[in-house]
């Protein structure tokens, strides 16, 4: 690190100063608030589930209340030889869902293609379309607990046994339950990474979270199945989580460039994210 000498921090604090007064004039900003855009959160994953689609549209920037509900849509998924329509749940609208369980398989791709909405309220149909391969290939050996202590910290590291074929690029999102119950549900606690880190193809014990003694959710006591969740990802969704979660904490330091647009796989303007993933699991109990 280079330091700077005494007399120029007097100087740069004196311009910093300056520059403060100087823009305490009042500017009113015009939002414009007819703009509105399609956004979309769906996900096919190698769970044999029925597999859901939730349409809303973006907002005011200063509205405080919930994102409105695509109802009405035309929304269908293909993949190898077969289509689905999904029916949009009568009890919850905006929500559509396949008609059936099934299974997604790791290289398949999934083409997700929504119509029959009017999004700009212009009197004209749009229509929006996105597609994700399925990764696979890691497979997951087990999952342990270690406890950690520190004066600050103390709680369960989960550490787990994992391996990737070498030549594969491979992105991973990690999510861990206690007792069934999701402890990594918001954006802000899920983990992705990229395998840059182990390009050996193995993982042997690798941390992949943190059960606080300090956190009455998470505390883990004696008895407790702790279940940790491998998901294989593709490029677009590791990109969506990760600039969904520069945006939440914010740009630092203070005069960083400006925010943008979070990354998408939907086309014609749309926001969101249309994922495909794999997912392995392994558990553990804790023992007395």
């Amino acid at each position: 690190m280079s330091w700077i000498p005494t007399h120029r921090i007097s100087v740069l604090y004196m311009l910093a100063s300056l520059w403060m007064v100087s823009c305490t004039e009042r500017n009113d900003i015009e939002l414009d608030s007819t703009y509105r855009r399609l956004v979309v959160q769906g996900a096919v994953t190698s769970d044999s589930v029925q597999h859901r689609v939730l349409l809303t549209t973006s907002s005011e920037y200063f509205a405080n209340i919930p994102s409105p509900r695509v109802s009405g849509a035309s929304v269908e998924l293909s993949f190898n030889d077969q289509n689905l329509t999904l029916a949009e749940n009568p009890f919850f609208p905006g929500l559509y869902e396949t008609p059936e369980a099934f299974r997604g398989v790791p290289g398949t791709t999934y083409k997700l293609d929504i119509g029959q909405v009017d999004v700009d309220q212009d009197g004209q149909f749009e229509e929006y379309h996105a597609e994700s391969t399925m990764p696979g290939g890691a497979e997951l050996d087990e999952v342990a607990l270690r406890y950690f202590s520190t004066p600050i910290i103390k709680g369960y590291q989960v550490l787990m046994w994992a391996s990737h074929p070498v030549e594969q690029k491979d992105r991973f999102g990690f999510r861990i339950r206690k007792n069934g119950i999701l402890l990594t549900e918001s954006l802000s606690s899920y983990t992705v990474l990229t395998d840059d880190l182990f390009n050996s193809g193995y993982l042997p014990g690798f941390p992949v979270g943190f059960l606080s003694d300090d956190d009455p959710q998470q505390r883990a006591y004696p008895g407790d199945t702790v279940t940790f969740e491998l998901e294989s990802i593709d490029q677009a969704y590791y990109d969506f989580v990760t600039d969904a979660q520069l945006e939440i904490v914010g740009n630092i330091p203070l005069f960083s460039g400006p925010s943008a647009n979070i990354s998408s796989n939907i086309s014609n303007g749309g926001m969101g994210i249309f994922a495909a993933y794999s997912i392995l699991r392994a558990s553990t109990i804790l023992e007395p």
